[in-house]
């Protein structure tokens, strides 16, 4: 189990105003405080409910966020699932239009580090869970799955390809990348894809690491590692099943290493190697690589 605490950002049925915290863990006084973060990790406007575009770019978005700097125990990262309401509780505001939902929760880094816990473990962990709880306004605690790395490393062999997924791993450590799709694939298949490529780095990346299914709205905030139609100078898009090529020393070293773990260790073995180092690392900035005062920097078994 892993304590998480949550909000929910919405609108009330009929309502004209702007979307904001309806509830959360912190009660009424921390309302101001989600809204901000949650805010933090929506990239776009959800498309009107009939025209949701291609699989993958209407709603459900699963994104992944980051804040918190320096040591380990301030350090957290939260995960955001924007959905239109169920069925049952088809929400309309007072232009008629659909309204949508996002709940957030977020849960310490060093928690998530200790149980090795990837972006689909944190989807699976929070996808049951609805909001607010039955307990009222206070965090809850979240069941994870157990060793997620052999299904991984079967996804990566024969889904994406390990050169591929190398690659681009080694590729995000310089530069933010807007992935695209070569077939119509939902958010579910994209989310795995994108902790795929998060499982051949370091695991103490994913301390700062900003990942999104879906992200419309190219800008300041567009996440690090997600799927976008945005292009900018400072990103590189690529194209599943087309392996870029790193640039920087610090890409290329990685991509080296990687390729020897796999030979020496297999996939799996790689994936492993890779999860033991949780010390938080920037993407795109100098490596945190100095180990914590007392000693910690891998994972213990």
């Amino acid at each position: 189990m892993i304590r998480a605490h949550w909000a929910v950002l919405s609108k009330p049925p009929a309502d004209g105003g702007d979307y904001r915290i309806l509830t959360c863990s912190g009660g009424p006084s921390a309302y101001e405080a989600f809204e901000d973060l949650v805010r933090e990790t929506l990239f776009g406007t959800p498309p009107q409910w009939t025209a949701g575009g291609s699989p993958g770019e209407g709603l459900p978005w699963i994104s992944f966020g980051a804040f918190g700097d320096g040591e380990v125990s301030t350090r957290h990262v939260s995960v955001s699932v924007t959905d239109w309401s169920g069925p049952v509780e088809s929400y309309w505001d007072s232009s008629g239009r659909r309204t949508a939902s996002t709940r957030y929760f977020v849960l310490p880094y060093e928690d998530l580090a200790r149980q090795g816990i990837g972006l689909t473990g944190l989807w699976n962990a929070v996808r049951p869970v609805e909001l607010p709880p039955v307990e009222g306004e206070r965090p809850l605690a979240l069941g994870v799955e157990s060793d997620p790395l052999p299904v991984v490393a079967e996804f990566v062999d024969e889904e994406l390809g390990f050169g591929w997924a190398a690659a681009t791993a080694a590729v995000a450590l310089e530069t933010p990348l807007s992935l695209v799709s070569r077939s119509s694939r939902f958010a579910l298949t994209r989310l795995a894809t994108i902790d795929a490529v998060a499982w051949l780095l370091p695991y103490g990346y994913r301390a700062a690491l900003t990942a999104s299914t879906w992200a419309p709205e190219p800008g300041a905030r567009t996440p690090w590692l997600c799927y976008t139609h945005a292009s900018a100078p400072s990103r590189i898009r690529v194209h599943e099943g087309v392996a870029p090529e790193p640039r920087s020393r610090a890409a290329r070293a990685h991509l080296a290493r990687v390729r020897l773990l796999r030979q020496e260790l297999g996939t799996l073995g790689t994936l492993r190697e890779l999860a033991a180092d949780v010390r938080p690392a920037v993407l795109g900035g100098r490596m945190s690589r100095e180990p914590s005062e007392n000693g910690a920097g891998t994972r213990g078994d």
